[in-house]
């Protein structure tokens, strides 16, 4: 997952709304689809603190609060364009690398929900040897990394 520079979230969070109004969790959804970080704990106050910006408005809708761009973000959104524009660009990676990496963060989850299988009732050596296994992926994984 990419780390997103400090203060581009905003801009990550105005963007996709000016593509078109979003509830939160589609926004949180989004970001994550396109590899970059930021969950609910980030994405949440900052929506709040645009809206009380007046960059965004928001909406009660069907229980969900939908929020659009309001003119003042869009304002803001031109006036940083040529500071921000780049990092939304396509960065000249293939679709398929954006598939491999999708899968493989698919693969993360499903080893993590396997991991949360281990419980109170867990027998201590199966918690060893599970942890062996993850401890060795890791090893193996920066052994990767360190040959890119």
């Amino acid at each position: 997952m990419r780390r997103l520079k400090r203060g581009i979230l905003k801009f990550a969070l105005l963007k996709l709304l000016s593509e078109t109004p979003r509830h939160g969790y589609d926004l949180i959804r989004e970001i994550r689809e396109k590899g970059w970080a930021g969950g609910a704990g980030s994405v949440y106050p900052l929506l709040a603190a645009l809206e009380a910006a007046g960059f965004i408005a928001g909406r009660d809708e069907e229980g969900r609060r939908i929020y659009e761009l309001t003119e003042k973000g869009r304002k803001i959104m031109e006036e940083r364009w040529a500071d921000i524009g780049r990092f939304f660009e396509d960065d000249g990676e293939e679709e398929g690398t954006r598939d491999r990496r999708a899968q493989m963060r698919d693969s993360a989850a499903r080893l993590m929900q396997a991991v949360s299988q281990l419980g109170y009732n867990s027998k201590p050596e199966s918690i060893e040897r599970v942890r062996e296994l993850l401890d060795k992926a890791r090893k193996e994984i920066y052994e990767v990394l360190a040959t890119e």
